[in-house]
């Protein structure tokens, strides 16, 4: 079966394009030079972002990692550690910032659900406290956690943790790239998720479908050193007006129609489960699903051959397990084709050598 002449897309809710609605606020953007704080549609887009986060400030940064490179900029002096779980999108996701950029020593600890546990936390703490190892100074966290399948941290148990830190003198940073993701599937104000953390980062282009953009959320001071080392990493910007209007419907049309995309995700999931797939519905809170495949005697490469020329887009698959996200572009219809799809091509996939050559790229979309 053929997904019709539309394709589909699976491969991540980045891949998105804008709305007309954004498109017609990018060209109609009130501009100035952001360099110099007098572009308008920054101005006005920061203080609408922090009142809704109910922080400070804000300042807009070109995409998520960047977001999270000056956070910890700020928060973090060189020579120390840096505490997140083992899985984190900072840690496996994101070329190596801590040590290359910032100078920080990653300190992962092995989370379960990509939750970090209050006792493992403690002692990971203690640890940097000795002569010998670089101490820790920050504790980064994600929600929602994308290498886990999107599963969201609940406003307590990110309090708890982020209260322990604090209480051992180290800031927090929180790797919010999908953070309206975990609002949705909770149905609780976003600002809940901020409150417990000395800055946040957040993503315009995953979910929301902005061409591109991040923001950065925190006290006004914070904010001025990120705005500091923003410019040290090149991202001082002109007229970024035309960032800001896209961002600016984002927030006002993309944030509630996410539990859209959290039906589509759970739908799928379901459905490849009752195919035969190994794949856990109850673990999709929001829009990511992660599908076990066998690692002998199937051939991904076939895969993603077979769905392609279906019309079904997917990311390469990565440690025996394929990553497929809902977003604004995929319907529940799509969900049901796309499941289908997916569930004849492992079929067919099933008892082949794979070649070992990677077609569909050279890494997955994150």
């Amino acid at each position: 079966m053929k997904a019709s002449n539309k394709m589909i897309d699976l491969r991540s809710d980045t891949v998105t394009t804008p709305t007309p609605e954004m498109i017609e606020a990018m060209s109609r953007a009130e501009l100035g030079d952001d360099f110099f704080r007098d572009d308008p549609t920054v101005l006005d887009f920061e203080a609408e972002v922090a009142d809704l986060l109910g922080v400070e400030s804000a300042m807009l940064v070109i995409s998520g990692t960047m977001g999270n490179v000056v956070s910890a900029m700020a928060l973090a002096p060189r020579g120390t550690s840096i505490i997140l779980e083992a899985a984190a999108h900072i840690h496996i996701k994101e070329s190596g910032w801590p040590s290359t950029i910032a100078g920080l020593t990653p300190r992962p600890i092995q989370g379960i659900g990509g939750m970090i546990s209050p006792t493992a936390l403690a002692d990971a703490i203690a640890v940097g406290q000795s002569r010998l190892s670089a101490p820790a100074s920050l504790l980064c966290l994600e929600n929602t956690h994308n290498a886990a399948g999107g599963r969201v941290m609940s406003p307590e148990d990110l309090a708890v943790l982020a209260g322990i830190a604090h209480e051992s003198g180290l800031n927090v940073h929180l790797d919010g790239a999908r953070i309206f993701n975990a609002a949705i599937s909770l149905g609780r104000p976003v600002s809940d998720f901020v409150q417990p953390v000395d800055t946040t980062t957040f993503c315009l282009c995953k979910g929301l479908s902005c061409p591109l953009g991040a923001v950065v959320a925190a006290s006004s001071e914070i904010i001025e050193q990120t705005r500091r080392w923003r410019q040290i990493l090149g991202g001082g910007m002109r007229q970024a007006g035309v960032i800001a209007a896209a961002g600016r419907v984002a927030l006002r049309t993309m944030v509630d129609r996410l539990a859209e995309d959290h039906q589509n995700a759970k739908l799928l999931a379901t459905r490849l489960r009752d195919a035969g797939l190994d794949v856990d519905p109850s673990a999709v809170d929001t829009n990511i699903v992660f599908v076990n495949l066998p690692q002998s005697e199937f051939d991904v490469d076939y895969l993603h051959s077979e769905l392609l020329e279906s019309g079904l887009r997917i990311s390469p698959v990565k440690e025996g397990r394929l990553r497929l996200l809902t977003h604004r572009e995929v319907t529940q219809r799509d969900a049901l084709v796309a499941s289908d799809l997916i569930a004849k091509s492992c079929g067919s996939a099933r008892g082949r050598q794979s070649s070992g050559v990677n077609k569909a790229g050279v890494d997955a979309i994150y």
